[in-house]
């Protein structure tokens, strides 16, 4: 047994407790209502679970806590079969105030029994707020139950502001309790006033940290930083403004913790996830016993907590906690965040770099910014010929064909126009004689284009075309004698002309390479590839820098090291979320706004 663990801690858990009910229900049995018609669900089996506040409590209770619940419920056959889960899992239920005046929540949820998913909408019956006797009496067992306990947690969960048991006057004398029992643990959850228990250990997750920003002035609703990166830049200040240590759960990027002034950043486990419900109630118990028990730092508690949410995510419903199989679990990875500019998506770092690759638009030139735009509008005019079509069909011609173009971004643009063909074959609103051939849509797209970098070029204004830091980047690898190249779907003419004007092109020694007359004969990838081979190169001497997700994907294929640069190509620096979604699902190793954070960046490079 393991020694730190064999003294019980009392923790008192107060907040909203629902009963989670699953009902398995078989879909070849479902027939016609005879009173409505309408199809009926032909339950099986039902199972129940303390859900919200009562699966914290069980998620205590199982991890060896000596648990106490202070609740509110109703006098109905939900809080009977609610109390008797809870006894299950020997946690205290002297305190739930009952009252016909309260209802019991329920999360009900429908199980199809023949795949084991969940696939129907849930029924929720949520809390109703306090009656002003119950109010009272709850307000009345905090004074007697927090000086008994090691630890209180509140479990704010309600989704309706004003309708959970923790309002203002509840609020207020959890507040004071602090305050008086400073030497005791005080833990909030909460999903619509966290900033407001102040000296409180706060976990929010990433929704509820963007959240707490908005109300408290520091971002606006124009905002478009990823929410990784508001928790990298504003987490110092979201706890000064609470006076107290804050860990935000990132559910697949782990979760962040800072306490003293240090903001660390643990990774989340790698294993099968079959139901993510219940993962923040399985970090906040097991965060609050490492705390109570081990006394051990903010940082070693959030791992086990990592680990407690590992856990839960790999067993359907809300599973069940054990010590034993969490200590069975490997130890998570976590790092000092130094800069809040670059977010690590991965827990690869470089290796001995000798080569990196770059993409060209959106990663060093912003000559061809915009592009998509007029690629876009292109597309559907050749789509639809310009003929009048329903507007429920126009919106769904401009989503597709925005989405073709994000995921195809680093593709050579005569790819994109065979794709381009595909569709108006496809959605067949033109003639067939109306139907161009790739070489002739790339023709008309590029020469839109190509006025447009003409005018720019034409400006003599090259910083302005140039991402954010990027010639600095590009010189200062130069200077460490690191080979550099450009590979761009662009034509191969137009990178060279281009990467001359920007002052790039007699830095990339490796060569410049582009699109060619026979797309068949140049990509990414080829080129990667004659790398590995040709300079005998090992994938961790190389690192791929891009803007697209098609050369982060070839680079990870290949396994080189991936940088993003998810850029707000308008403003030519500063994050682009939409880009820093899919360059995070295309799995770069590192994500960055632009080159403005240089130090760091070769920091990372050259350790």
């Amino acid at each position: 047994m393991n020694q730190a663990w064999e003294r019980k801690a009392r923790v008192l858990v107060v907040g909203d407790v629902f009963l989670d009910k699953y009902v398995y229900y078989d879909p070849n049995l479902s027939r016609p209502s005879l009173e409505t018609g309408l199809m009926t669900i032909t339950g099986v089996r039902e199972e129940y679970s303390p859900g919200a506040a009562g699966n914290v409590a069980k998620n205590l209770a199982t991890l060896d806590g000596k648990v106490i619940l202070l609740a509110p419920v109703g006098l109905d056959a939900r809080a009977v079969e609610l109390e008797r889960e809870l006894n299950r899992y020997g946690i205290c239920t002297q305190f739930l105030v009952k009252s016909e005046r309260q209802v019991t929540p329920l999360y009900m949820k429908f199980i199809n029994a023949l795949t084991g998913k969940e696939d129907l909408p849930r029924l929720d019956i949520p809390p109703a707020g306090l009656v002003e006797e119950n109010r009272r009496k709850i307000v009345e067992m905090l004074e007697f139950l927090v000086p008994q306990v090691d630890a209180i947690i509140v479990q704010d969960q309600s989704e309706i502001p004003g309708t959970g048991c923790i309002d203002e006057e509840v609020r207020k004398q959890l507040i004071v309790l602090r305050k008086l029992f400073p030497e005791k643990l005080f833990v909030a959850d909460s999903r619509n006033w966290l900033e407001t228990f102040s000296g409180f250990l706060l976990k929010p997750n990433l929704g509820e940290f963007s959240q707490i920003l908005e109300r408290a002035g520091l971002v606006d609703d124009n905002n478009r930083c990823p929410d990784q990166i508001l928790v990298q830049k504003h987490l110092a200040e979201v706890s000064k403004l609470v006076s107290s240590p804050v860990v935000v759960t990132a559910s697949e990027d782990g979760s962040f913790c800072f306490k003293n002034g240090i903001l660390n950043r643990i990774f989340n486990l790698e294993g099968e996830v079959r139901d993510v419900c219940g993962a923040g109630d399985a970090f906040i118990a097991a965060l609050t016993l490492e705390l109570c028990v081990k006394k051990v730092s903010l940082l070693d508690s959030a791992k086990t907590a990592t680990k407690a949410a590992s856990l839960c995510v790999s067993q359907k419903g809300t599973g069940v906690l054990l010590r034993e199989s969490i200590s069975k679990l490997e130890e998570p990875n976590a790092y000092r965040v130094e800069d809040p500019s670059i977010f690590r998506n991965t827990r690869r770092l470089p290796g001995k770099t000798r080569y990196v690759l770059f993409d060209f638009d959106g990663t060093i030139s912003l000559l061809r910014e915009g592009w998509q735009p007029i690629m876009r509008d292109l597309m559907i005019h050749f789509i639809t010929g310009d003929r009048e079509i329903e507007e429920e069909t126009r919106k769904k011609i401009k989503e597709e064909v925005n989405d073709f173009i994000a995921e195809t971004t680093g593709l050579q643009t005569i790819l994109q126009m065979e794709g381009l063909q595909r569709l108006v074959i496809d959605y067949g609103f033109v003639s067939e004689k109306e139907i161009l051939n790739p070489h002739q849509y790339k023709q008309v797209y590029t020469g839109h284009l190509k006025e447009i970098v003409r005018k720019r070029i034409n400006e003599d204004s090259r910083d302005r075309y140039l991402v954010c830091g990027s010639l600095e980047f590009v010189k200062s690898l130069h200077e460490r004698g690191i080979t550099l190249l450009v590979a761009s779907g662009t034509d191969l003419e137009d990178v060279i002309e281009e990467s001359k004007y920007l002052g790039v092109y007699d830095f990339m020694g490796g060569g410049v390479y582009g699109a060619l007359s026979s797309f068949e004969e140049y990509s990414k990838k080829k080129v990667i590839q004659r790398l590995l081979t040709d300079r005998k190169l090992q994938p961790d001497e190389l690192i791929v820098i891009g803007d697209g997700p098609v050369e982060i994907s070839v680079g990870k294929e290949a396994g080189a090291f991936t940088i993003g640069v998810a850029s707000d190509e308008r403003k030519g620096f500063g994050w682009n979320k939409e880009k820093f979604n899919r360059l995070k699902r295309a799995g770069a190793d590192v994500l960055i706004p632009d080159f403005s954070p240089l130090s760091a960046l070769i920091e990372l490079i050259f350790p």
